[in-house]
C-alpha cells in the first residue's frame, strides 16, 4: 500500500452532520449526497473538487469510539453559500494528513486505517481522530474495483511541550 503525506489546502465546503449506527450509513449517504447536490444548484453554486465522508468520532486505531458514528458528508464548492439547519457552508480549514488509494469492498477498510496509523506514528505525528473518504467510482462498479481514497488528519507531536 502507497502512502503518502499532505496538506489539504482550505476549501470552501457545504455538508450535512448526523449521527448514525453503521447499517444505516449506505442509505443515508445516498439521500445526503441527492439533498446536498439539490441545495447546491438552488444556490448557485458549483462543485470544486470531490465529495466526502469525514468519520469524527474515531478511536486510536481507526474504529468508531462510539455505537453511534458521527460523520460529516460534504461537497467542495465555488463558493460559500446560506447555512441552514440541515446544510453547513463554511471554510474548512486546511490539514495535514497522510492518505493511501484502498480498492476493494468497503467493509474491508480497517487494515487500511491502522496502516495510515502507523505512518502517521513513524512521522512523530498525532492522530486527531477524523478521517475523509472521497469515493472515486460510482455504486455501479463491483464491489473488488470500488476505488476510496482515505486521509486521515494528524499533527506533528509538539517538541517545545517536552522541555523547560
Amino acid at each position: 500500500m502507497q502512502i503518502e503525506k499532505i496538506t489539504k489546502p482550505a476549501q470552501i465546503i457545504v455538508s450535512m452532520s448526523t449521527q448514525i449506527s453503521h447499517e444505516h450509513i449506505p442509505n443515508y449517504i445516498g439521500t445526503a449526497f441527492v439533498d446536498l447536490m439539490g441545495y447546491i444548484q438552488k444556490n448557485g453554486a458549483e462543485l470544486a473538487g470531490t465529495p466526502f465522508i469525514s468519520y469524527l468520532n474515531l478511536n486510536e486505531q481507526g474504529q468508531a469510539k462510539d455505537e453511534l458514528l458521527a460523520l460529516e458528508i460534504g461537497f467542495p464548492i465555488n463558493q460559500e453559500i446560506p447555512s441552514t439547519e440541515k446544510f453547513q457552508s463554511y471554510t474548512l480549514p486546511s490539514y495535514q494528513a497522510v492518505r493511501t488509494l484502498y480498492i476493494g469492498d468497503y467493509d474491508d477498510l480497517a487494515d487500511s486505517y491502522q496502516e495510515l496509523i502507523d505512518a502517521i506514528k513513524h512521522e512523530n505525528g498525532v492522530f486527531t481522530f477524523r478521517s475523509y473518504e472521497y469515493f472515486l467510482t460510482d455504486a455501479s462498479a463491483p464491489l473488488e474495483d470500488q476505488e476510496t481514497m482515505i486521509e486521515l488528519t494528524y499533527r506533528p507531536k509538539r517538541k517545545d511541550l517536552l522541555t523547560s
